[in-house]
């Protein structure tokens, strides 16, 4: 958490010494007891600010060159990106599926519309405010009664008309 809340790095951090573990000494413990002696920490940045933290370890107590810490550094930072690719990737996607779902929603309520007007000899206008009080009555969605409506298993009847 230092790592990230202050966006630099952290090399050569002796698990064994009070002095360099102080904030964190049950994770020291724990680092410990699965076998390693050392701890370096390198911020995953987005330009200036630190999106997230790689921890290193190791089993023996060699320090990290600064050649082996810059070399970190630009693992971390290429992980960052990946990271954040990712999750841009993730967002585009879900925002393309409730895209999807809206326009198919959008869809049923304009069949349903359609379908309830027709049948009931009213504008679209008032189809569809029936159509929406019958759904909110009912605590359903307006979405889900349209598609009731074109499956036939909602009969029209059932919906009064104002």
């Amino acid at each position: 958490m230092d790592c990230y809340e202050t966006g630099k790095a952290r090399a050569n951090i002796e698990l064994h010494d009070p002095a360099d573990t102080g904030g964190w000494p049950a994770f020291a413990e724990q680092a410990r007891d699965s076998g390693f002696q050392t701890s370096h920490v390198f911020p995953l940045r987005l330009r200036s600010r630190a999106v997230g933290a790689m921890n290193l370890f190791h089993t023996s107590g060699q320090p990290l060159s600064p050649q082996d810490a810059s070399l970190a550094q630009a693992l971390a930072d290429i992980a960052a990106i990946a990271l954040l690719q990712q999750r841009d990737i993730g967002q585009e996607q879900l925002e393309k599926s409730q895209s999807q779902r809206a326009l198919s929603s959008r869809i049923a309520i304009e069949q349903a519309k359609g379908i309830l007007a027709e049948r009931r000899n009213v504008t679209p206008d008032n189809a569809c405010n029936a159509l929406r009080a019958y759904a909110r009555s009912r605590q359903l969605r307006v979405s889900d009664s349209a598609r009731q409506i074109i499956d036939q298993s909602l009969d029209t009847d059932q919906i009064s008309l104002p």
